[in-house]
């Protein structure tokens, strides 16, 4: 995998990470850093009702600041915490003042503020981290706290490093928050808000989402597995084969990293959820055709790639794919098989698609899959990362209305010479 060269970052003096699976971004010169002295108001600030009940986002190739919209989305449900709540918050990336505002007015008026942080955040330089650390009566975690100074060698769950795909440490991949109560405008409250995200709130450009529901049994799984994420970050233990999957319902939460069965290879399938759905499709011979719409930045993992292709071509399902990263192993073998749409950075006036998503369609039932995790064998082995799956949910025909946009406006992955055979399940990336 080719890795991407470090961006200069306002402001910030980070060690150099890899992101050989994941994405780092640009600071505007003009990005602000915040101050210790900026606090919100001290009461709540009533948030719209839309914008805690199945709501979605999605950013534009034309967006001056692509990331604005989302920031300021996740600002106002933070100053909408209501004094007493509990507020929980996931961060891999970030270089948002309004951020840093918002969580010291929350702290300020009595939210309980909890924020897990990524290892490479922690660094002396970095003045959005200290601004973190500053904030009075929040809790802040860092998976990796580099006591010895140097580079970050795991995240907050896993400590898994091995050879190639694997040779990158882990890290805290995570977009979500949480917040048990925020109040609305008219005077009512709304409980377990669930945000989930594929962008960090940063100033990255690319195509992004991000959805905010409100549903007790979701909340509280995500609150589950953040609490865990918190406690293995406390207490510095490490447990490489966490993943779980939490139900809700008709709704499913699956957290990693999943470590293979003792006798299979990390590039296998053994306990990878999205082969598993994968498998479990069904082609109607009949009636509306199933279908599966996945966009996704970067996709390696050889038994998705084999899965894919055998349900489009051997099981007879529709099967579309958007992803963001030319460089990965998976694009020419999917092209060769599958219709692949890409946008990356390597294409004039091109911003990189850096969803997370997918959706399946058959019969009566469609399920959307969304979250922070790239079609990786880092994501699947060694990160912490979560997808949701929402069964028959409103927000789908919001995902899928993106999907049809995306499809559209990135063109058709063009074929290279020597196209690579179908890929074998337990092969390298």
């Amino acid at each position: 995998m080719k890795p991407r060269l470090p961006h200069k970052i306002a402001n910030i003096a980070l060690a150099a990470i890899s992101v050989a699976a994941l994405s780092l971004t640009t600071v505007p010169a003009t990005a602000a850093t915040p101050t210790a002295t900026s606090d919100a108001a001290s009461a709540a600030i009533p948030i719209s009702p839309a914008e805690v009940r199945n709501y979605t986002w999605f950013n534009q190739k034309t967006d001056r600041d692509p990331h604005a919209g989302v920031a300021e989305h996740v600002r106002r449900l933070i100053d909408a915490a209501s004094p007493g709540a509990t507020l929980s918050l996931t961060i891999y990336y970030f270089d948002r003042p309004e951020i840093v505002t918002a969580l010291r007015g929350a702290a300020a008026r009595g939210v309980r503020v909890r924020v897990v942080v990524d290892g490479n955040m922690v660094h002396p330089g970095n003045t959005y981290y200290a601004a973190l650390k500053a904030i009075p009566s929040a809790t802040i975690v860092e998976c990796d706290p580099r006591r010895s100074g140097g580079k970050p060698v795991r995240g907050c769950m896993s400590n898994r490093i091995g050879d190639k795909p694997l040779a990158e440490r882990p890290v805290m991949h995570n977009k979500f928050m949480t917040i048990s109560r925020v109040q609305l405008k008219g005077g009512d409250t709304a409980r377990n808000v669930l945000y989930v995200s594929s962008a960090n709130l940063d100033h990255y450009k690319a195509y992004e989402s991000a959805l905010t529901i409100s549903h007790a049994g979701l909340y509280q799984d995500y609150l589950t597995y953040f609490n865990d994420l918190m406690r293995h970050g406390r207490d510095q233990t490490v447990d490489n084969d966490y993943g779980r999957t939490f139900s809700a319902g008709a709704h499913r939460v699956y957290t990693f990293p999943r470590q293979e069965d003792g006798d299979r290879t990390p590039t296998s399938a053994s306990d990878d959820p999205v082969v598993d759905i994968l498998r479990r499709v069904t082609c109607a011979s009949s009636g509306p055709k199933t279908r599966i719409d996945l966009a996704n930045f970067r996709i390696s993992r050889s038994a998705v790639v084999k899965e894919l292709i055998e349900t489009a071509r051997t099981r007879g399902c529709e099967v579309r794919v958007v992803t963001g990263d030319s460089s990965m192993p998976g694009v020419p073998i999917l092209d060769k098989f599958i219709n692949v749409r890409l946008c990356d950075h390597s294409q004039p006036g091109q911003i990189p698609v850096h969803e997370k998503f997918f959706i399946v369609r058959q019969g009566a039932q469609t399920t959307l899959y969304v979250g922070s995790q790239n079609l990786t064998y880092r994501g699947l082995r060694q990160n912490d990362e979560a997808i949701l799956a929402l069964r028959n949910h409103p927000v789908t025909a919001a995902y899928q209305k993106r999907f049809e946009y995306l499809h559209n406006e990135c063109p058709q992955v063009e074929p290279g010479p020597g196209a690579a055979p179908t890929p074998n399940p337990d092969g390298e990336e």
